[in-house]
């Protein structure tokens, strides 16, 4: 390989690292490590502590194991060990340039010498839904392009569009459902945008009519509704109605316990099903309705732990390990089992890439805590060191 060339794709590596790629960038690496298996497996094990830790120790030792840059290396290792998530701490100027010299050493050996390694992942979820029409016909999309769907229906972008859907169906209705490991967006036929997540269903009307617009959501979605001074818009959530006019708002019924919506901008009104009383939510607030007791609470929180999500992340404030794994299991479609139980309620803060590999999730996560893991298959085992 051209020495130029190692240079340059060692600095990819590098800035992958750091989460510092522009878009070209990383379509650049992305097609670099895609050409062979060997340089698949290079990229992964670039990710992991104990590569990077052992490819420095031969380098310092060819060094004549220099003390001063050796002890600079190992500070700088350990702060990347002691992170409890993916996102890299800042790297000092000589930490940068040794991992830059490592991938410079390990491009100049023979491509064909390196070993091929068997790494067991789980990827991400992606874009895709199903949609259930009246009569029964199930439709499956992705983002593999452009579909025609014929009343003035469009899957496009990982988008499902209504806008242009004919005014006289206002008396049919479909449901989107998003598998484990998906999500899509919506645009209903008055405008409002939905962005549906994993193990999600929303049932709505092709049209909606003159008078109101309702739909009947199941797991969790973001609205955000195009503002209708005659028509509210209603999110029915199981034992929650959700009324607004014109807002941008958070619905999630996962829980077995409770179901929540965050408000972002506009006012939200929220009922119990059955009950007349209405609780009024401002920007910036939180309602929960306990399920069991038929209360609400409603109480001003930081609301980007509940809508990051759409944007690509996934932002925690000490949220146990349970939680976070209920998470993890829709989006990359595992079942997670906890050998001993203390380990449920470790808590985390951080902020992970929606669409990271699922073992440098793991490994971040673990090398913090006594926890250790198996991965067999789809089957994730949690247990104590």
């Amino acid at each position: 390989m051209d020495f130029h060339l190692e240079h340059h794709i060692a600095e990819l590596l590098l800035k992958s690292l750091r989460d510092e790629l522009s878009d070209l960038e990383r379509e650049e690496l992305y097609c670099w490590k895609s050409g062979s298996p060997e340089r698949e497996a290079l990229f992964l094990r670039v990710q992991e502590d104990e590569y990077i830790d052992r490819e420095l120790t031969i380098y310092i030792q060819g060094k004549k194991k220099n003390p001063v840059l050796w002890e600079q290396v190992r500070k700088h290792s350990i702060l990347r060990k002691k992170r409890k998530f993916v996102r890299l701490l800042g790297w000092g100027a000589v930490a940068a340039s040794v991992l830059l010299i490592i991938g410079i050493s390990f491009f100049i050996r023979d491509e064909q010498e390196i070993a091929p390694v068997v790494i067991q992942t789980v990827s991400p979820g992606s874009y895709k839904a199903i949609l259930l029409t009246d009569n029964g016909k199930e439709i499956e999309l992705s983002d593999s392009g452009q579909v025609i769907l014929g009343q003035g229906i469009l899957a496009s972008d990982n988008q499902l569009d209504y806008a242009h859907a004919e005014e006289e169906l206002v008396s049919e209705f479909h449901t989107l459902k998003i598998p484990r490991g998906g999500e899509y967006r919506l645009k209903l036929s008055d405008g409002t945008i939905v962005f549906l997540n994993s193990e999600s269903e929303l049932r709505y009307p092709i049209n909606f009519g003159t008078i109101s617009r309702e739909v009947e959501l199941k797991g969790e979605a973001f609205f955000d509704v195009a503002e209708d001074l005659q028509r509210p818009f209603i999110v029915k959530a199981e034992q929650m109605y959700v009324k607004v006019l014109g807002t941008s708002f958070n619905v999630n019924t996962y829980d077995k316990d409770y179901i929540e919506t965050v408000l972002v901008r506009g006012s939200v009104g929220v009922q119990v099903n059955g009950d007349s009383q209405e609780w009024r939510i401002r920007p910036n607030e939180l309602a929960r309705l306990d399920r069991k007791s038929k209360t609400v609470e409603v109480k001003e929180v930081d609301i980007l732990p509940y809508v990051t999500w759409k944007e690509g992340h996934f932002l925690f404030k000490n949220q146990s390990l349970e939680q976070i794994m209920n998470i993890m299991a829709r989006w990359y479609d595992i079942e997670v089992e906890f050998q001993d139980e203390s380990i449920r309620n470790l808590h985390f803060t951080g902020d992970i890439k929606r669409h990271a590999d699922f073992s440098v999730i793991l490994k971040a996560l673990t090398s913090s805590v006594d926890v250790d893991y198996k991965l067999n298959g789809r089957e994730l085992i949690l247990y104590m060191k």
